[in-house]
């Protein structure tokens, strides 16, 4: 591992960039032969042995983070990844997110936990340099030609990012009031509207990510209805709570200046409006967001919003629509410009839902029973 770092930085020579591919790659093998390994050990003993100490992994994380010569050797990979070749970014990113995540997944985790909690207590107190890098390589340019902004590059930063929000500290700091606009607001700004499928779609994830506190194993597990265990539904509640403590700060912001008025508008792409519907439907379900979701559902401004897009030409957009329509409706505090607006329009919509998606009716039993109350409620509204 030690040997990686004397040709870091060298673009002159054919020979060193294949020096270099070489080494980082060879760097991530032992780190994937050491985790496999522990792996089958702890699955085969059936226990683990908190006395026994990682040292590839160790021993990567010190030779990356300690100072030698003028830089320190992550973050001089990182800024320089334009400068290296596709596999070396490759590896370059592996071997970062495995840092970051090894002690928080899998059956031996809390045999990496010190490797993990120690390199991420690095990202953090160099964030500026490494998370505000990290997002500033998401303002690509749509071509997937090599160097700066390239579509590359963008994905294996957005990769990055993930991993590195999985942490609570490094999520929490780039959440706060004096960094949101600068890391968190570009996203919706103008990284989730690039007109390259992948980077949009990218960004979208990470947007999913900073708004839920969920990403990774626990997003897997939460999809699977796997239970962990107490200290991993503690680390959940604390990420959620972040989110929600974020969007109650900054609800005008988000909801009002960004959600609304940019990813939700006619002008915002398909995919953009689609997965800004499903992950407004995700945040305005979970408990936590209960005083965002009746700030939101209060609003006939959003519920004007919501109709719009119950009304799209795509079968999928009016279905995620109708996901955050219901809620709406569901309220039973209502204010009275969101009653008048459903009650004058009572008639129109109830029709409008008995034909929206009926194919849907005979295999998802749950819609079926939803759209039933809703057009009920509906028919049954008075002012």
């Amino acid at each position: 591992v030690v040997t990686a770092e004397a040709v870091v930085g060298s673009a002159a020579s054919n020979d060193q960039h294949a020096d270099l591919t070489a080494r980082l790659d060879r760097i991530k093998i032992l780190l994937y032969e050491e985790r496999s390994a522990s792996s089958n050990a702890v699955s085969q003993s059936g226990s683990i042995n908190l006395n026994w100490i990682p040292a590839i992994a160790t021993g990567v994380f010190k030779k990356f983070t300690t100072e030698s010569d003028v830089e320190e050797l992550m973050p001089k990979l990182i800024q320089n990844l334009p400068l290296l070749p596709f596999e070396a970014r490759k590896s370059v990113s592996a071997i970062f997110n495995y840092l970051l995540v090894c002690g928080l997944d899998g059956v031996d985790a809390q045999q990496f936990a010190s490797v993990s909690t120690a390199f991420s207590k690095y990202v953090c107190e160099r964030a500026d340099g490494i998370i505000g890098h990290l997002v500033r390589a998401h303002d690509c340019k749509p071509t997937s030609e090599g160097g700066p902004g390239c579509v590359d590059i963008t994905l294996l930063c957005g990769s990055m990012l993930r991993s590195s929000l999985r942490h609570a500290s490094i999520y929490q700091w780039m959440l706060s009031d004096g960094n949101c606009e600068r890391l968190v607001y570009p996203f919706l700004d103008s990284y989730v509207h690039n007109p390259n499928f992948d980077v949009s779609s990218d960004a979208l994830e990470t947007v999913r990510v900073m708004f839920t506190g969920v990403t990774g194993g626990n997003a897997a597990a939460a999809a699977a209805g796997v239970v962990g265990d107490q200290a991993s539904e503690e680390n959940k509640q604390l990420m959620e709570g972040i989110a929600s403590d974020f969007l109650n700060r900054k609800y005008a912001d988000v909801i009002d200046e960004r959600v609304n008025k940019k990813c939700l508008s006619s002008e915002a792409n398909y995919m953009t409006r689609r997965m800004t519907l499903q992950l407004l439907s995700s945040i305005l379900l979970n408990r936590a967001n209960y005083n965002v979701m009746m700030l939101y559902i209060s609003s006939s401004q959003n519920l004007v919003t919501i109709l719009f897009l119950l009304r799209d030409p795509s079968p999928h957009i009016t279905l995620d629509a109708f996901q955050v329509f219901k809620i709406f409706v569901a309220n039973p505090n209502k204010p009275p410009e969101v009653v008048k607006i459903l009650f004058d329009n009572k008639v129109k919509l109830a029709k409008y839902l008995e034909g929206l998606h009926k194919e849907r009716e005979n295999s998802d039993e749950q819609y079926r029973d939803e759209k039933r109350l809703v057009i009920s409620t509906l028919e049954g509204l008075e002012i």
